[in-house]
């Protein structure tokens, strides 16, 4: 494995959290701070005064730490700067932010999202907009757009060939039907399906890898199939 990606993330952890952040300035709290983004936050931030604690949700950890070789000190180091557990958040900030305030939560992966909404609607109570799945889950987001009395694509939530089958057989012909991951991002792994054998095939491939790191809130080996419009 090629471990440079892995060890220019844990340059931005070197020196520990309470080193440096002090009660001077403003913060962000930054969940899984990686990719190029992460260079262009931090300075747009230490332009403007802003300081940024920066956090891995467990989903991410979980990944690195599966992926990579860590030493026992990198370890350590991603289990100091995991995001705290549900019910945790306050007496993580009062440890870890200048004054246990935070002004926003920004995240830096899919995997991180759940957290960084977590930890902005109990930290960052005025700028919430609650707690909902639905805004990661596209089944759960068509079916709340139907609740809302719009028009939406037929679609069923399946973990077997047979209930695919089933609901693709319900679709006018010539068939065209959309599958997706429940819960993904970028279209990774979107496909249209115009027979039972492309269907069949690219089921077998959403079924098999999810999309996303973050595998809390959708039900595991499971697949989005929409009618096309």
């Amino acid at each position: 494995l090629n471990l440079t990606p892995v060890h220019a993330v844990f340059a931005a952890f070197v020196v520990p959290i309470a080193a440096r952040v002090t009660a001077k300035h403003p913060h962000f709290i930054y969940v899984d701070p990686v990719d190029y983004e992460r260079e262009i936050l931090l300075e747009a931030c230490t332009e403007r005064g802003v300081g940024v604690v920066q956090l891995w949700s467990t989903q991410y950890a979980h990944m690195i730490s599966e992926r990579f070789a860590l030493s026992i000190e990198q370890r350590q180091m991603m289990s100091d700067d995991t995001a705290p557990e549900q019910g945790q958040e306050l007496a993580w900030a009062s440890q870890r932010l200048p004054l246990g305030v935070a002004i926003g939560v920004l995240w830096g992966s899919d995997a991180g999202l759940s957290t960084a909404e977590r930890l902005q609607h109990v930290l960052v109570t005025g700028r919430s907009n609650g707690i909902n799945a639905a805004r990661r889950d596209k089944y759960l987001m068509n079916r709340a757009l139907a609740l809302a009395g719009l028009d939406t694509a037929h679609q069923a939530s399946v973990g077997a060939w047979d209930e695919a089958r089933r609901f693709l057989s319900e679709l006018p012909l010539p068939l065209k039907a959309v599958l997706k991951p429940r819960r993904g991002q970028s279209s990774l792994r979107v496909g249209l399906a115009t027979s039972l054998q492309q269907a069949q095939a690219m089921l077998a491939l959403l079924l098999d890898e999810p999309a996303s790191l973050d595998r809390d809130e959708v039900p595991q080996h499971t697949a989005l199939l929409q009618e096309y419009l």
